[in-house]
């Protein structure tokens, strides 16, 4: 885990230090966002990784080329001890057959109560009036590695209280060896001075038989506060 962590810094280090970014102008752009969170049931690409866990994230986020390049730790505390998952992402906007897209590549290690992976991906999301469509190509690191994609449908709707935004969404995997869905609802209050709430409720599913990372019409509920420094 942490030879995976200094790989990837070390790579966003390089990356950055190629396109001439100094130090100093990298201090001055970086962005914090911290958040604590709660979740009865946790999921990555529609595969259950741990129960009841209490979780502390960090993204530090930076502009890069044109996008942004982000690293992100997660630690989750569950009953099974003790998760931790990273990140590095780099996202920005470009333009597909004329219309405009936001485009993310990332390269993250998942680690869970029954055994993590590693995985990349790209991402690519279109913002209609009516929804976003967002579609994230991946696959796993390594020997016999699972790959698909999912595509998620969602819309923010804003609500008689102030703030307070509701999202409901629907999200498909078709991987080469399972498929799962999660249909939910998020919400999102916004308290002023970069301080917000968040809560999720989602139904999830998959056909994935005989393991610890079946779904079987399983409900998750979550709940968050989040901190942009």
């Amino acid at each position: 885990m942490k030879t995976l962590l200094f790989s990837l810094v070390t790579m966003l280090g390089v990356a950055i230090g190629s396109a001439g970014v100094n130090a100093e102008d990298l201090a001055e752009n970086i962005s914090v966002d911290a958040s604590v969170s709660y979740s009865n049931l946790s999921t990555s690409g529609g595969l259950a990784v741990r129960e009841d866990s209490l979780g502390y994230s960090v993204l530090l986020g930076t502009s890069f080329e044109g996008g942004v390049a982000s690293v992100g730790v997660d630690i989750y505390d569950a009953d099974g001890g003790t998760d931790t998952d990273l990140s590095i992402s780099w996202a920005r906007p470009v333009t597909i057959l004329g219309q405009s897209i936001d485009a993310e590549i990332y390269l993250q290690q998942i680690e869970s109560s029954y055994g993590g992976w590693e995985e990349a991906g790209l991402g690519l999301t279109y913002s209609h009036e009516w929804a976003d469509l967002t579609a994230s190509f991946w696959h796993e690191l390594g020997t016999d590695a699972s790959y698909g994609v999912e595509i998620t449908v969602s819309r923010d709707f804003a609500t008689p209280v102030d703030n307070l935004t509701v999202s409901p969404f629907v999200s498909a995997n078709i991987a080469n060896d399972y498929n799962a869905v999660e249909v939910g609802v998020s919400a999102d209050y916004d308290f002023g001075n970069n301080l917000s709430v968040g809560a999720k409720v989602s139904y999830n599913h998959n056909d994935v038989d005989g393991s610890a990372y079946a779904l079987d019409n399983d409900w998750a509920v979550g709940v968050g506060v989040n901190y942009k420094f």
